[in-house]
Formats: C-alpha cells, structure tokens, sequence
C-alpha cells in the first residue's frame, strides 16, 4: 500500500502492483500544516516516507521528529539553508 497525503491532508491509498508497501509521500505545504504529532504519527505509521519539496525549516522540523523516534539522524548539505538541520541532526556531511 502506498499512502499519499494531499494538500488538503485527505489521505489516497494506492495498491502496487502485486506487493505491498508501508510507503508514504509528504509534500513540504502539506508538512507545513502539520502538528509534531502529525508527524510523529507519519514516522510512526511508516517504514518508507519521502519528503518532497522541503524548505530550510521543514527539514529541521523532520529532523526534530526522527530524533523524537528515537532514531539516529544523518543529514547532507550543500549550503547555508541547510546548516539548521546539519547542526540539529546526530551526523551532519
């Protein structure tokens, strides 16, 4: 099953082929809108989330949330805007 959050927080399930996975596709406007338990519940729920679009902050917000799951957090860069979640994150590269 693969689970896509709309703008409007709805949420499409999808059957792939013949398998199923535990996938999950947010958009940084929807990420935006979201409370840390929305998103705690995301990383919860999910073994395979992409988060697309992100701005500087959302990343850092994701970062927060991993570390809250009590997951070790890598983060990579290549500028200023991404220095909050490098410096945040357990392994910054």
């Amino acid at each position: 099953m693969v689970t896509v959050y709309g703008v409007d927080n709805t949420v499409c399930s999808l059957l792939v082929a013949d398998r199923e996975a535990k996938a999950c596709v947010v958009h940084g406007t929807d990420l935006r809108d979201m409370t840390p338990a929305q998103i705690d519940d995301i990383l919860h729920d999910h073994s395979e989330i992409v988060f697309a679009r992100t701005s500087p902050q959302q990343k850092l917000i994701i970062v927060e949330g991993c570390q809250r799951q009590g997951a070790i957090v890598a983060v990579t860069g290549d500028g200023v805007n991404d220095s909050p979640a490098l410096k945040k994150a357990d392994i910054g590269l």
